[in-house]
This record gives C-alpha cells, sequence and structure tokens, in this order.
C-alpha cells in the first residue's frame, strides 16, 4: 500500500528442508486441477496419517473464478518442509500449487482470477484468501511433545579424589571412553530442544528444525585441562557444552558437573514446562583453591523450561531462593552458554567469521592475562577499552576473558554465524543481570585435532550473564529472599545485525538513498512463524507505510518503503513496530545517517 508518498513491499523469506530422519511419511493427495471458467479451483488433498507432510495446497481459481480453498493439513504434524507459497492467480492466469508443507501463505490476487493459498508449515492446511486481495494460508495448529532420550558423552580419564577434587596427573590420559546420560527432548513443528538434568542441569541443544540448524555447542570429546592450577573450583574442567548456570561460584561453579532434580511443571500440546533444580547443599570440598570460599549457602536453583506451541523461542525461567532466615554474605550466579549458531546438528563449531552481538561501549579486557589485548582496542584506561574490533571473532588473536563495563544494559545480546547467515540472541532483563562475561578459545580452536587429549580448546563461544556485573564481584541475598528472572533464546535467520530484539524475535533496520528516494529497509526474525503480524514503519514517528505479513519460517521477514529524500533528512528517526492485535511484538528504531 502506499501512504504519504510511501511505496511498501513485503517479503517473506524462502523455506530451507528440515533434515529429520523419518520412519513412516504419509504424503497428501495432489492439490485439484482449475474449475472451469467461473468457478473455484478444487482444494488440496488430505496429509497422509502419522508423521505425514501436510497435503498440498490446491491451484488457485480459474479465469473469473473465485478463490480456490486451501488444501487441507495432514491429520498430524509432519516434517517442515521447504517449499515457497503457492502464487496468486492473477486475471485469467492460473495460480500456482503451494509445495508441500514450510511454505509461506502466498498472497491473494488482485485481478479476478481470485486469491491463492500457499502451502503453510509442517502439515498445516492453509484456508482460502478472501477478496481479491486476500492472503493466503493461515497457520493451523501446532502442538508439544515430551520424550525420553539418552546422551552419550564421549571424554578422555577423569580422575578425581572422593570430593570431587582433581587428584590424578596434570597430563589427561589418552584413552577415550564414554558416559550415557538420560535426557528428555522437548519439541515442536520449529524446534527441538534437549535437556540433560544429571550433568549440571544443562539445555544442551537447540535445534531449529526448518533449516536444521544447532545454536549450542557439544563437545565431541570432553578431555580434562588446567589440572592443579587453582582456576576451578574442583582444579579441573570439562567442556560439554550448551546452556547451565555457574553458582554459588564463577568459573563454572560448584555443580557443573553435578546432578540436578527433574519435574514436570506443566503438560498440555500447546506448552510444556519442565524442571530442573539443586539447592547449593554441599560445603566446601577438600582440596578446593582458597579463592573459593562462598561455602555451603542452601539457595535453591529452580530452572522452568518452556516450549510452546507455534513458537521458535525457548523460555527460561531462573528462580533463586535463600532458603535460611539469615542473610548469605556472598555468592555468585551465572547462566553459561555455549554458543555455535548455524552448526550442523553432531557437528557443531562456529567459523572464523563470527560476530558477537553486544550492545556496548565499553570492555574490561583482562590484560594482566592476555597481553594481546593491550593493541586489540583503543585504551580507555587501565584494562578499559573501547569495543569495536574484537565485535568480530576473526580479530581475536588468542583465547581471553572480557565484560561488558561498566556492566551491561541492553535487553539483548547474542552470536552470528555470519557464513551461514545464522545466530542465536537471548533476550532478558539486564537489570537482574547486570553481568555479561565473554570467553572466546580464540582462532587456534577452529583447527584441532579433537582425539589428542592434550588440546582443550575448542571451536565455541561462551556468554555468561550474571547477577554482578563480573567475577569476584560478589552478590548477596537477604533471609528468605526470593530472586526471579526470563531468559528467552531463539534463532535469527538472514540477518547481518540487530538494532533491537525482544523476547518475540529481533530486527534490523537500514536505509540507502537513491537518487531523490530514500529505501527504508526491515529484516526481522520473529518467533511466530506462519502467524500474520502487522508491520508499521514510521518517520519521526508519523507512519510512512504499514501492512499485514507472514512471519517467515526459515529466512528474515523483510519490510521496505520507499520515501522521498525530504521525508527522511539525516538525523530522522526510523522506527519499525511489529503488532499482532492489540499486542505490541517488536519495535526498534535508528536514526539515519
Amino acid at each position: 500500500m502506499e501512504k504519504r508518498g510511501a511505496k511498501l513491499t513485503i517479503v517473506a523469506g524462502l523455506l530451507g528442508f528440515a533434515a529429520v530422519s523419518l520412519s513412516s511419511v504419509g504424503c497428501g493427495k495432489s492439490g485439484g486441477g482449475d474449475g472451469a471458467t467461473g468457478t473455484a479451483g478444487g482444494g488440496g488433498g488430505s496429509g497422509g496419517a502419522g508423521t505425514g507432510i501436510g497435503g498440498q495446497a490446491g491451484a488457485s481459481a480459474g479465469s473469473g473464478g473465485g478463490a480456490g480453498a486451501g488444501g487441507a493439513g495432514g491429520t498430524q504434524q509432519g516434517t517442515a518442509g521447504s517449499g515457497p507459497g503457492g502464487g496468486a492467480g492473477t486475471g485469467n492466469a492460473t495460480g500456482l500449487a503451494g509445495t508441500t508443507g514450510g511454505g509461506p501463505a502466498g498472497s491473494g490476487g488482485s485481478s479476478a482470477g481470485g486469491s491463492a493459498t500457499g502451502g503453510s508449515a509442517a502439515g498445516r492446511g492453509g484456508s482460502a484468501g478472501t477478496g481479491a486481495a486476500g492472503t493466503g494460508g493461515a497457520a493451523g495448529s501446532d502442538s508439544v511433545t515430551r520424550t525420553a532420550s539418552t546422551f552419550k558423552f564421549s571424554h578422555f580419564p577423569i580422575q578425581t579424589s572422593t570430593s570431587g577434587v582433581w587428584n590424578g596427573p596434570t597430563t589427561p590420559g589418552t584413552q577415550a571412553t564414554s558416559t550415557t546420560y538420560d535426557t528428555v527432548v522437548l519439541e515442536n513443528g520449529y524446534l527441538r530442544v534437549t535437556l540433560l538434568p544429571k550433568y549440571g542441569g544443562r539445555i544442551l541443544s537447540i535445534v531449529h528444525k526448518p533449516t536444521n540448524q544447532e545454536l549450542l555447542y557439544q563437545n565431541p570429546i570432553g578431555t580434562p585441562y588446567l589440572m592443579g592450577e587453582g582456576i576451578f573450583y574442583y582444579d579441573y574442567l570439562v567442556i560439554m557444552g550448551g546452556i547451565f548456570p555457574s553458582f554459588p561460584e564463577p568459573e563454572h561453579g560448584k555443580y557443573w558437573n553435578q546432578p540436578y532434580d527433574l519435574a514436570v511443571v506443566s503438560e498440555s500440546k500447546d506448552a510444556i514446562t519442565v524442571r530442573m533444580s539443586r539447592r547449593d547443599d554441599l560445603a566446601v570440598a577438600t582440596g578446593v583453591p582458597s579463592k573459593y570460599d562462598v561455602g555451603r549457602t542452601d539457595v535453591l536453583v529452580e530452572l522452568d523450561v518452556t516450549l510452546r506451541a507455534g513458537s521458535t523461542s525457548v523460555e527460561l525461567g531462573t528462580k533463586l531462593t535463600n532458603t535460611k532466615s539469615t542473610a548469605i554474605p556472598k555468592l555468585e550466579y551465572w547462566t553459561v552458554t555455549t554458543l555455535a549458531p548455524g552448526s550442523t546438528p553432531g557437528t557443531t563449531a562456529i567459523p572464523l567469521n563470527t560476530r558477537i552481538l553486544a550492545a556496548m561501549d565499553k570492555v574490561h579486557l583482562l590484560e594482566s592475562s592476555w597481553a594481546w589485548f593491550g593493541s586489540a582496542e583503543e585504551r580507555v584506561s587501565g584494562e578499559i577499552f573501547k569495543w569495536k574490533n574484537l565485535a568480530s571473532f576473526k580479530n581475536w588473536m588468542d583465547q581471553g576473558t572480557a565484560f561488558a563495563n561498566p556492566d551491561y544494559r541492553a535487553n539483548w545480546s547474542g552470536l552470528l554465524n555470519e557464513d551461514k547467515g545464522r545466530g542465536v540472541v537471548r533476550v532478558s532483563d539486564n537489570v537482574k543481570t547486570p553481568g555479561l562475561k565473554l570467553w572466546t578459545f580464540g582462532p587456534q580452536g577452529l583447527n584441532i585435532n579433537i582425539n589428542d587429549s592434550t588440546v582443550w580448546v575448542r571451536p565455541t563461544i561462551e556468554m555468561w550473564h550474571g547477577i554482578t556485573p563480573e567475577f569476584w564481584m560478589r552478590g548477596t541475598m537477604a533471609a528468605n529472599e526470593v530472586r526471579q528472572w526470563n531468559q528467552s533464546f531463539f534463532p535469527i535467520l538472514g540477518l547481518t545485525g540487530v538494532t533491537a530484539a525482544s523476547e518475540n524475535g529481533a530486527v534490523q533496520l537500514s536505509s540507502t538513498k537513491s537518487g531523490s528516494n530514500t529505501a527504508l529497509s526491515v529484516a526481522a526474525t520473529l518467533t511466530l512463524p506462519n502467524q500474520t503480524v502487522k508491520a508499521i514503519l514510521r518517520l519521526n514517528g508519523s507512519s510512512v507505510a504499514e501492512q499485514d505479513v507472514v512471519v517467515a519460517t526459515a529466512g528474515p521477514t523483510t519490510v521496505s518503503a520507499n520515501v522521498p529524500n525530504s521525508q527522511a533528512p539525516t538525523g530522522a528517526v526510523f522506527a519499525v513496530e511489529f503488532r499482532q492485535g492489540d499486542r505490541s511484538l517488536l519495535a526498534g528504531q535508528t536514526t539515519l545517517p
């Protein structure tokens, strides 16, 4: 539509295949053919039973006819497909049928040919568009399931005392073994989330099914490292990966390898919440490095992981309860995220072209431990530097630790695989979690012999989020205090950066001048795939364009508007808002150059 001289274009990104191994796949019949002149096209066939692929959408209306009916959905949820939605029949042309599953809905035709119905997501039939400019198929039902599984963790020998502190040699053994852990898998049509309670209470894996991309890192072979150097609580560490707590101490804390209890909080086809919990009931173990002096706090940690139907977001609710009637004078709590977005499941790694997404101006670089930091960024004072170059992983000459300075204020952060154009974003209330720690193993972690037990660097970046700004800045808890916050983790697709984010997605804004016009561009990843939302573009608070758009499943949802340069001067505020009914989902703004 046009408004105040603005031309708006809505594009839903093309879809990729979900690489899923299926034991039984039922296919729908082919869509009906065109009706005779003046009649509607036939509807699509029904999807097969079982884990079937949804029926194909019927062809659009014959010349002069009304809208063709949408293809019926499979009787059960199908596997995400990749085809684009059906095109609209315009004039006397015949619209194309939507390909099986996964495609976004096609837009309705504006001529007498009637509205097209695009294929909808994973076994969901689209309903017909209405009117000459009606939209295509709408997203249908989705559901969440919970299943039991196992994870086999390969690792080199681990030798500890009865209290868990390393008492073996400082060089690890060379014969790998394995330990199998029970896992819980939460799954909907878009995400497969694996939880591993018995080894640190972690979210081990988040796979985005339409693109078959893993968001998190899993170590193919764990090796003990830095034994006897007084760095970690148990005087050694083994990397497994995923998202997990470090408490009540920093540097992975006391419970990174300890069991958490598991309980199902609520379960329906619309949403499942599973709780992993652990009380700090262990006193300081004999042999622990002396700097780890918090001791037993009896703090109860509860991690509620929720997956909802029709969503590409994993929700992590964190609750800390001081179970004692006395104050806790010192403790720390960090959420460790071990990231490798854009990876193939089972073969996780970041590339050299990886970007750290963090909205901050300054960082504390631990130059005293890694001297190369001194020339990596522009120094402000002491070990405080401006944040610019190190946002790109290829500028990390070596491993090292950085903290946002003086703390982290933005509600989002994340990691972007620039080779794949895919990333992961975390959204939370950073008033409650003002700490952001970055750790990379440096580029030497990209080319390693994984079977060499003495090589412990790995191809991942860790982003830590804490209740205190840095390690060793101890926090406190009042008697019987309860502290809680929510975090959301979701994939971003086709973005090169992030302007703003909410629990419903992330958006990137840009502009380009060409001749007498300025192109305003929006690319967003929303966590409500195949649902219709309204995009509103504004300049200096005034709407220049708005349009309904179906959220893309496996790529960015893009919106653009062309306005005269006179409406878009340097310094003008360009903003976008995505809404669904009365609900504001996501908003962001930038200043035009």
